[in-house]
């Protein structure tokens, strides 16, 4: 997974006090790729937009990259949400934590 350590802070600090499962996705976790966005997926019945853009304003207050922050009810997945997640190669954080 390719995180500096500002992001890996950022990270920590942005989902701190999230209720649910999170994972990293997208072109972040395979090492041998260069750049891209940070992809966050977040499983969480909170409400969707507002856990979204708090994640996302805490980690730019602290790192200004580009993050992408999903969440999806996991009682409630749509099926367009289900395919996605089948097609997708993810990385669940231990506790909500990158290390």
């Amino acid at each position: 997974m390719r995180l500096s350590e500002i992001e890996k802070k950022a990270l920590n600090i942005a989902l701190e006090g999230v209720v649910g499962e999170v994972f990293i996705f997208g072109s972040r976790i395979d090492d041998n790729k260069k750049g891209g966005d940070l992809d966050i997926l977040i499983f969480s019945k909170e409400n969707a937009f507002k856990l979204s853009q708090e994640v996302t304003v805490r980690f730019f207050k602290v790192c200004e990259e580009k993050i992408d922050v999903i969440v999806m009810n996991p009682e409630n997945l749509s099926k367009e949400q289900v395919a996605f997640l089948n097609i997708i190669e993810k990385i669940k954080l231990f506790n909500n934590k990158v290390e």
